[in-house]
C-alpha cells in the first residue's frame, strides 16, 4: 500500500525553484510502479487532484500543487538496466533518477545489479573503449529525468545534442485512471491526423492538434504534435497533464574529453560579437557556447566579496565587461580550436593572455560553478524575499529567437528593462538565441513592472518566429505564454485531447492549461 501523509504549511512539497508556493492537502508517496497504479487508480475512483512532483527543481510552478493530493515520486529511483538497438546504447531508468547518478554509475561502469534488457549490452557496453553517458545537460544534473523528459528540458549541450525528447526510446506511462502503458518510439504513430491507442480495457481516440510546434528555434512550449506523429511525443513536453512517467529508456553517447575556455571581453557588444564569430566558424564546433554579461560578472564579484570560498575560481580581471564561455573537443587537435578562439577574443578586444583554459575536471567543474552561481545566487536572493513579499517569484526569461533576430531581441531587451528602471543581469545559452534575462526584483512594484515587460518580450520573441519558453517548460507560471503562441484554436484543441485520456481533470490541474472556472 502507498504512503500518504498530511501536508503542513512551509512543506518542501508546496514549492519549487521558482520559489512560487502553492497548498495541498496530502502527499503520496508510492514506492514502485504498482504502487504508483493504485494510487491513481484509487484517487481517480475519488475524483481526487493530483499534482505530480520529483525533486522540486522546476522553475515553473509545474510541481506547485493549488489544491488536493501532491504526488511525489521521489522514491522512484534507480536504473534498472541496459540495452542496445540499432541506434546505440540506451540505458532504462526510473522517473526520479537524476542525471548526475545515471551518468555517474555508466562512468564507474558498474553495472552488476542491473538487467541485460537485451542480451549482451551490458557485456557490450563494459567493453567500450571510452564510457558511453547521457548527453543531455539540463543545467541542474540534480533535476530528475522523469522531470526533464516531462517538460522536454534542454540546457547548454543542447547546442550540440538537441533537446530531451531526440533522446527518448521509450516510456512506461501511468494514465490518470491507473491503466498502464509501455510504449517503445515507433510502436504507435497517429493516421495522419487521428490518434487511437489502447491502455488495459480502454481505447482512446482523438483528434492530433494541429497548432505550429516551433522546431526552428529551441522551445519547450508543450507537446510536439504534427501529422503522423508518435505517441511518445504526446507525453515529452506535456508536464504531467496527460499521464506519470513511470519508467523511461533513454539513449548514450560516447564520452570524450574536453577543454574549457573563458574569454573576458570589454564590453557586452565584444562578447556578442564574438560569440556570432564562433558560430560562424565550422573548425571550432563548440559543445556549447555560454554568454556572461557585465552584470553577471559583477553579480559573481559580489558573492566572492561576500563568501571568497563560495566559487572557488581566481578574481575576474578588473577590465573584464562580459564573458564568452566554451567547451572544444579534445581530440588531438583542440589547440588549433583554442587558437582560433584566442584570434577571435583579441579581433573583439579580449586578451589571449586572460583567457581561461580548463583541461583537467577539477578546474572544469569550478569554471561552470562560476556560471551556475549566477542563476543559484538569483534563486538564493528571491527566496529571502519571501518573508515580507510571500507572493513573489523569480522573474527570468527563457525565449528563443532565430539566428537573423538574436540581435534586435537582445536590443528589445535592454531597452525595455531600461525604460521600466528595473535591474537585470543577462547570460545564457547565446548559442542558441537563448539568453536568460534575470530581473533583480526589490518591492512588489518592481514584481508587477516586470510580469507587463515579461509579457512584452514573449509577444516580441513569437513575432520574430521564436519560443516564450525555450527550455524550462510553462508550468503554472508561463500559461498565458500558450495561449499567445498557440492562439484559441490550439489551446482549445489541447483541452480535448486532455478530456479524452483525463475526462475528470484531475492530473497536474493548472500546468499549460488554464483551469476553467
Amino acid at each position: 500500500m502507498f504512503d500518504r501523509r498530511q501536508i503542513r504549511q512551509g512543506s518542501k512539497y508546496l514549492t519549487d525553484e521558482s520559489k512560487m508556493t502553492g497548498r495541498a492537502d496530502y502527499v503520496v508517496l508510492p514506492n514502485d510502479e504498482a504502487e504508483l497504479r493504485e494510487a491513481m487508480r484509487i484517487n481517480h475512483s475519488k475524483g481526487n487532484r493530483m499534482t505530480v512532483s520529483a525533486m522540486r527543481t522546476g522553475v515553473c510552478g509545474g510541481c506547485v500543487p493549488t489544491d488536493g493530493y501532491v504526488l511525489s515520486l521521489e522514491r522512484m529511483t534507480g536504473v534498472i538496466g541496459i540495452g542496445r538497438d540499432e541506434r546505440g546504447y540506451f540505458v532504462r531508468v526510473l522517473p526520479c533518477t537524476t542525471v548526475r547518478e545515471m551518468n555517474s554509475l555508466l562512468e564507474r561502469r558498474d553495472f552488476d545489479d542491473l538487467a541485460d534488457i537485451t542480451p549482451g549490452a551490458i557485456e557490450s557496453l563494459r567493453s567500450e573503449l571510452v564510457p558511453w553517458l547521457y548527453p543531455i545537460d539540463p543545467t541542474e544534473l540534480d533535476g530528475s529525468i522523469g522531470g526533464n523528459i516531462a517538460c522536454n528540458s534542454s540546457g547548454p549541450r543542447t547546442f550540440k545534442y538537441g533537446p530531451t525528447r531526440d533522446w527518448v526510446r521509450r516510456l512506461y506511462m501511468v494514465l490518470p485512471d491507473g491503466q498502464g502503458l509501455d510504449i517503445t518510439r515507433g510502436d504507435i504513430c497517429a493516421d495522419g491526423w487521428r490518434m487511437t491507442f489502447p491502455a488495459g480495457r480502454e481505447l482512446y481516440s482523438f483528434d492530433v492538434p494541429r497548432y505550429t510546434y516551433n522546431d526552428n528555434v529551441k522551445s519547450a512550449m508543450g507537446p510536439r504534435f504534427g501529422k503522423d506523429m508518435d505517441l511518445v511525443d504526446l507525453f515529452v513536453g506535456s508536464e504531467g497533464i496527460f499521464g506519470i512517467i513511470a519508467e523511461a529508456d533513454v539513449y548514450l553517447a560516447p564520452w570524450h574529453p574536453t577543454v574549457s575556455l573563458i574569454a573576458f571581453l570589454p564590453s557586452d557588444a565584444d562578447a556578442l560579437g564574438m560569440i556570432r564569430d564562433i558560430r560562424a566558424d565550422d573548425g571550432i564546433g563548440p559543445e556549447f557556447l555560454e554568454y556572461m554579461d557585465g552584470g553577471s560578472l559583477d553579480l559573481i564579484r559580489r558573492v566572492r566579496t561576500d563568501d571568497p570560498a563560495a566559487i572557488r575560481i581566481p578574481d575576474l580581471p578588473d577590465c573584464a565587461g562580459a564573458a564568452v564561455f566554451l567547451d572544444v573537443a579534445a581530440d588531438g587537435t583542440e589547440d588549433s580550436r583554442i587558437e582560433a578562439v584566442c584570434r577571435m577574443a583579441e579581433a573583439h578586444g579580449g586578451d589571449a593572455s586572460m583567457i581561461w583554459c580548463g583541461r583537467g575536471r577539477e578546474d572544469q567543474g569550478r569554471m561552470r560553478d562560476m556560471r551556475h552561481a549566477i542563476p543559484r545566487s538569483i534563486f538564493e536572493y528571491v527566496a529571502s524575499l519571501k518573508g515580507t513579499m510571500p507572493g513573489i517569484h523569480k522573474m527570468g526569461t527563457d525565449m528563443a529567437v532565430p539566428d537573423d533576430r538574436a540581435d534586435e531581441m537582445m536590443s528589445f531587451y535592454r531597452k525595455k528593462l531600461e525604460e521600466a528602471g528595473l535591474e537585470y543581469v543577462v547570460f545564457g545559452h547565446l548559442g542558441n538565441n537563448h539568453p536568460h534575462v534575470e530581473i533583480i526584483l526589490k518591492s512588489m512594484d518592481d514584481f508587477e513592472k516586470a510580469k507587463a515587460v515579461y509579457a512584452e518580450f514573449a509577444r516580441k520573441a513569437v513575432e520574430l518566429g521564436g519560443s516564450p519558453s525555450a527550455e524550462h517548460g510553462i508550468g503554472k507560471i508561463k500559461r498565458e505564454y500558450m495561449r499567445m503562441m498557440y492562439g484559441d484554436e490550439g489551446i482549445e484543441e489541447l483541452r480535448c485531447v486532455k478530456s479524452v485520456i483525463d475526462p475528470k481533470g484531475i492530473l497536474c490541474p493548472g500546468n499549460i492549461l488554464e483551469e476553467r472556472r
